[in-house]
């Protein structure tokens, strides 16, 4: 009978206490097998893997086609952004717009949004890669209103102008007022203001006067540019 310090080297796993489990195989191949599988079970997942990447990579593929002025829209999956969807007209796909602007190469979105989400509750710039996070969306979408160059320039002075004031945001949504603002409120004001305001007749006028989130893109002057939903990134 063979001791069991001249066991294979197969057949002894060594734990992290020490201890030394053997284990007994009928041939070397076995042994061997067993630990391939063993290692390839502690790998860590590679990157570039998982639907994360593959969020990524449509982002990148987003990117190119934005304009400074772009409106973008996302959908929450908490129960705030839920709530938020019914105040919308007739298409409750999303929850909360922004306007892009494209600095130094990098996306970035000017957006009004309060509570938890912005302690602040001040006007909030944030790269677009965060602001589309899937931890908590399950879809964007990005459309274009037909700005001339002079249209685009003046719609981002008017969002840069209003960033830093540190435009706060409206709690009660009163569309009359505009020392405060909710985010699509913030959105229609700020392109209708750039469009010496062609875009008014969109806004419901019998009161309560507000402006909903697919009032924004509901309309003639919206052309979709792409839209991205988080469920078809999540399969394999």
């Amino acid at each position: 009978m063979k001791s069991r310090s001249n066991a294979s080297p197969e057949s002894i796993i060594r734990n992290h206490r020490g201890r030394i489990f053997h284990f007994t195989f009928k041939g070397w191949p076995w042994g061997r097998l067993f630990l391939l599988l063993l290692i390839a079970g502690c790998q860590e997942a590679q990157p570039g893997d998982g639907p994360g990447h593959n969020l990524s990579r449509e982002l990148d593929s987003l990117k190119p086609l934005l304009r400074s002025g772009d409106l973008v829209l996302r959908n929450g999956t908490d129960a705030t952004s839920q709530a938020t969807r019914r105040f919308n007209r007739k298409d409750t796909s999303f929850s909360h717009c922004g306007i892009i602007a494209v600095e130094e190469g990098r996306v970035w979105v000017y957006h009004a949004i309060g509570g938890s989400y912005n302690p602040s509750q001040q006007l909030k710039k944030e790269l677009l890669d965060s602001f589309s996070d899937p931890a908590d969306n399950d879809r964007i979408a990005v459309y274009r209103y037909p700005l001339s160059k002079e249209e685009q320039q003046r719609l981002i002075n008017i969002v840069r102008q209003y960033y830093k004031n540190r435009l706060p945001f409206d709690l009660f949504f009163n569309f009359e007022t505009d020392d405060r603002m909710y985010c699509s409120e913030f959105v229609f004001k700020s392109i209708n203001k750039s469009m010496d305001g062609r875009l008014l007749p969109i806004a419901q006028q019998q009161p309560p006067v507000y402006i909903s989130i697919d009032d924004l893109f509901l309309n003639p002057y919206a052309t979709l540019i792409k839209k991205i939903e988080y469920p078809i990134l999540a399969s394999p």
